[in-house]
This record gives C-alpha cells, structure tokens and sequence, in this order.
C-alpha cells in the first residue's frame, strides 16, 4: 500500500471535535453541547439582507487577497484602534485558520519554531504541521491565572530556530486577557530576538473588563506585528469561513498574496456579509457584550458552586475548568457514552487536547458557554452530578 506522509500521521486530533462522531451514535439522549465554540447567538440581519441581495450573473473568481470593498471595510474597522489602515494592510482569508496558516507558512521554513502560551487553540498544531513549523509550548499554569511567563523565561525557550510567538486575547481556551502593558512587554521582548509576533485577536470585541489591547496599536513595532481576525465568533457567522489577516509589513503581505493566488480566492458572496458586518453600529458590540457577560457568569458561578477551580475568564466565552478526575479523556467519554440525567448530559472539550504533550492537561477541560443562562446552569449541574456518579463507580 502506498504511505501517507510523515505530515500526516503528526497531525493531532481535534480536541473539540474528537468525539463528534460518538455523540451521533447515541441514542435518546439530549447533549448540552459545550465543547465546540458555536454561538447560537443570532447572526445580525444586515449579513443576511447581504446574501439576499447578492445576485450576480455570474459567480466568478474574487481577487486572491479579497474584494477592494471588503479589504477597505476591515481596514477602517480595525482603524477604530489602530488608526491609518487601509486596504493595502488588509488580506481576506477563508476564515481565521487561514490567516494563520498563511502566517506560520510565510514566516517559518522547514524545521522552524513557533513559541505559544500553553494551553493554547488546538488548530495551531496542525496549522504548524501543515506549515512545516514545529509548535513550543510556553508553560503557563491554572493556578496563576495563565500569565505569560518572565522575559528570562523566555528568552531560554529561543533557539536558532524561532521565528514567531503567537498572542491569542481574549483567549481560546483560557477567556485571559493580556493588559496592553503585557502585550507592549512581548512586542519588546520579541524585538529583542528578532521575532515576528503573530496576535490572535478573533475574540477583539468580546471582553467584560477594560478593553482588550490590539498588537496593532504598537506602531513602533509595525514591521513584526501580524494580527489575525475573523467574522465567525463577533459576528456569529461562523460558517461564512471569512477571515483577515492584518498587517503593516509590506514584504509579508506582497507573500501572503502569492500564497493567496495559490489557492485563488475567497468567497464574494461572504465578503459582502463581512462588509456589513464590519458596518454595524458600536451599539451592535455593546448588546454582544452584554449577552456573553452574562454567559460566562452564568456558569463560572455555577462551577463556583459545586468547587470547581477555574480561571475567571476577562473575555471570549470559555473556561478552562479542574476536575477531580485523572483522565478528563475518560470522563468526557463517560458524559457520552454512560451518563444520564433524565435523559440529559453534556459534552466537553478534553484538557490534553489544549496541550503539546497529552499527559499534561488530564484533569482538565474546556467548556463553551454558547448556550442560554438557563441552560448552562443546567449543564453545570448535570456536571456536578456526573462528578459524583464518575468518582463512586
């Protein structure tokens, strides 16, 4: 038989998506579906006005880099931030994983190395395999509230090999949120080596706090900065797959161009929806905030009373929650497989999965709160009780 390549058999497996496929084998049983990170908030109606009114002759190619329109719609819309941004700064890209794997395949060769705070968005491992890039986790811990490590910390992680540290705040799965005097202290250090910072900001408007701080606001440091958006969670349009990747780097973005002729260009129709989207009142994200608030809140308080550790998050909408188990592998199974509670139960994003190496994270999982307050309330009860029945068999 013909062989797969090493590329291949290194991708890792989803975390979030890994038992999917078990879910849709069981029978009578309603999930509270919290490991996939899909708002059911109501996508806005002028991105639905948008797609009744796309009605062309003909569906042709769009230009490798997006629309002139949409690429000038991202661009004033990160202008609110980080001002003088135009078109030229902007590549529209089949959603946030492709802005990123564009990123990781512009920057690093065969062999090179990305540092990422750990526990970290799954999909970077494979966006590293898919580049040739091999993923360094940067240790962070639960107990701390996920901070990034000392500059001398890292300065022992840097090798001949890196290239780039990647920045994801509001966080995925951790709901941190850099300050912007943590953002300007990794924007100095990465200078320091010489290093691209690649900043994850998908989750930009969703915070509870102080406002979140865009790498983009650093103009001294321009050259090195890389900033990846998306419509999928701001804008619960997940499935339009549309992205930005965001940059003041000339030399990167005429590559990123190149890359982006590769494979053609993004979808027209849904960079209409983007420019409406981008076109809402700041009203829009005021009611956003507000809903998600209430959401986390909602289950950190519940997890609160049943005695469960978890970081309170300061934005995006998920938790990374400690278990009194010893495989949250196991225990998430166990949710699906044996666990009911009049007919209920949930499913959860299993800890390692968040991890470089699988042992670490296995009292550990992620939990979405992109259900109703009620609901999550319930989840977490339902929690609690699997707890119980999991630790007495």
């Amino acid at each position: 038989m013909p062989r797969l390549s090493a590329r291949a058999h290194t991708l890792q497996e989803s975390a979030i998506r890994k038992l999917d496929l078990t879910v849709a084998k069981q029978k009578d049983v309603s999930f509270y579906r919290l490991n996939i990170g899909q708002p059911d908030v109501l996508t806005p109606q002028p991105m639905l006005d948008a797609i009744r009114s796309y009605q062309p002759k003909v569906i042709a190619y769009g230009p490798a880099s997006g629309t002139a329109a949409c690429r000038a719609a991202a661009a004033a819309y990160s202008s609110r931030w980080s001002p003088g941004l135009s078109a030229e700064h902007v590549v529209v890209t089949a959603g946030g994983s492709e802005g990123l794997l564009f990123a990781f395949t512009a920057i690093c060769d065969a062999g090179d190395e990305i540092l990422v705070p750990e526990p970290y968005y799954t999909n970077y491992n494979g966006f590293g395999t898919v580049a040739g890039a091999r993923v360094v986790p940067i240790r962070t811990r639960i107990e701390d509230g996920f901070a990034i490590p000392s500059d001398a910390d890292l300065d022992r992680m840097v090798t001949p090999k890196t290239r780039a540290i990647v920045l994801n705040t509001p966080g995925n799965p951790t709901g941190v949120v850099y300050s912007r005097a943590e953002i300007g202290r990794v924007l100095n250090w990465a200078k320091k080596h010489d290093l691209f910072v690649i900043s994850d900001e998908v989750y930009r408007q969703i915070w509870f706090g102080e406002p979140p701080a865009s790498a983009l606001e650093f103009p001294e440091h321009s050259e090195r900065v890389v900033v990846i958006d998306s419509l999928s969670k701001t804008w619960s349009a997940c499935g339009a797959r549309i992205g930005f990747l965001i940059s003041r780097n000339g030399e990167l973005m005429e590559k990123i161009e190149r890359l982006g002729q590769a494979r053609l260009g993004p979808q027209p129709l849904a960079q209409e929806m983007a420019i409406a989207a981008m076109n809402l009142p700041e009203s829009y994200y005021d009611d956003l905030r507000a809903i998600w608030r209430g959401r986390v809140l909602a289950l950190y308080g519940s997890l609160q009373e049943l005695g469960l550790q978890a970081p309170k998050p300061e934005g995006a909408f998920y938790l990374m929650v400690k278990l009194p188990v010893t495989d949250s592998e196991a225990f998430a199974r166990y949710l699906v497989t044996d666990f009911r509670d009049r007919g209920e139960s949930l499913v959860v994003a299993p800890g390692p999965g968040f991890y470089a190496d699988p042992s670490d994270g296995r009292d550990q999982v992620r939990l979405a709160a992109v259900l109703e307050e009620s609901k999550l309330v319930r989840a977490a009860e339902l929690l609690g009780k699997a707890l119980k029945a999991y630790g007495s068999r």
